[in-house]
């Protein structure tokens, strides 16, 4: 993704200027301009990929790393682009946006697409002995993927592992799958059987349907939870007689707002793959403790000490 958006903003020519929103659409998503922003701000390569002539929607010229925005604006006006308070002059005349990309992110999506497809949800329960929690948190571009293994019958944590690799693909919004999941993949084989996976993110409670929890739970081929801290889509609907708000994303009720006893804040909570909505919210409640259910909670905090370099390897 790092060489698609440097070669998207190597076709901006001189005396021109294009947005961030811009190559974002030209990766394939506007969701993507956060991330296009960063990019432009480790670029090593300003010869090859001039991101001086990436500004924000508006024409003001946003950051730069090299000097500010004065460097910023000093180096457009050698180029013939000028600059008056923070402003490209002109700015709809000097736009560029006539990229040539193979939209990287719109196969990724279309990808989503064709696995949601895959994503079973069954009308029985399913056998659970053990609810691995997983998550993973990040040193830079290093990724430290955690999983915490809790028997069902019991609650107790019976074993957590760790893996550390780098993370290749970036932070976008609603692709966080592609980011972490080549991560955790290496758990897997960790974990015994009937293990149903609670994940620190979205599973059917998505725009696309296809959150972290879904993606993981085709792609692995076992029962996953998606358990969320904050509502990514939807709206509330009225509280079923157990508590439980149902959340309503594409004319279907999608997920659940649950609450634990001893937190005012609630947790979202979806169906991921291979288990249903009742199940689901069953699994999660046996283990809220505290606001976050106790196997994502444990592996949230066995990656950040796996982050800070305090684990026992």
């Amino acid at each position: 993704m790092w060489g698609s958006t440097y070669d998207i903003v190597s076709q901006v020519p001189l005396g021109r200027v294009t947005t961030y929103g811009h190559v974002a659409k030209a990766l394939g998503d506007v969701v993507a301009s956060r991330f296009v922003g960063l990019a432009m701000s480790v670029n090593d390569d300003i010869v090859r990929v001039p991101c001086r002539r990436v500004v924000r929607s508006d024409g003001s010229l946003g950051g730069y790393t090299g000097g500010g925005p004065e460097r910023k604006a000093t180096l457009l006006e050698a180029e013939g682009v000028h600059v008056r308070g923070g402003k490209v002059v002109g700015f709809d005349r000097l736009l560029f946006t006539d990229f040539v990309s193979e939209s990287p992110l719109r196969a990724l999506r279309a990808r989503q697409r064709g696995l949601r497809r895959l994503v079973k949800m069954p009308k029985t329960a399913v056998d659970v002995r053990y609810v691995a929690g997983l998550d993973v948190a990040y040193a830079s571009e290093r990724g430290f993927a955690a999983a915490a293994v809790f028997d069902y019958s019991s609650g107790e944590l019976v074993s957590q592992f760790v893996r550390e690799a780098k993370a290749v693909f970036p932070y976008i919004p609603t692709y966080l799958a592609f980011r972490e999941l080549p991560l955790v993949s290496s758990l897997m084989e960790e974990l015994p059987d009937r293990t149903v996976l609670m994940y620190d993110g979205n599973g059917m409670l998505h725009p696309e349907e296809m959150g972290i929890a879904t993606h993981a739970g085709v792609e692995f081929g076992v029962p996953t939870i998606g358990v969320a801290k904050s509502l990514l889509c939807g709206t509330r609907g009225e509280p079923r007689p157990d508590g439980a708000v149902p959340i309503y994303s594409n004319g279907r009720a999608a997920g659940f707002e649950i609450l634990s006893p001893s937190s005012e804040k609630p947790v979202y909570v979806s169906v991921g793959h291979g288990i249903g909505q009742r199940q689901s919210v069953e699994v999660v409640r046996r283990f809220l403790r505290h606001r976050v259910p106790e196997p994502t909670r444990m592996a949230h905090m066995i990656a950040e000490r796996a982050r800070r370099g305090t684990s026992h390897k």
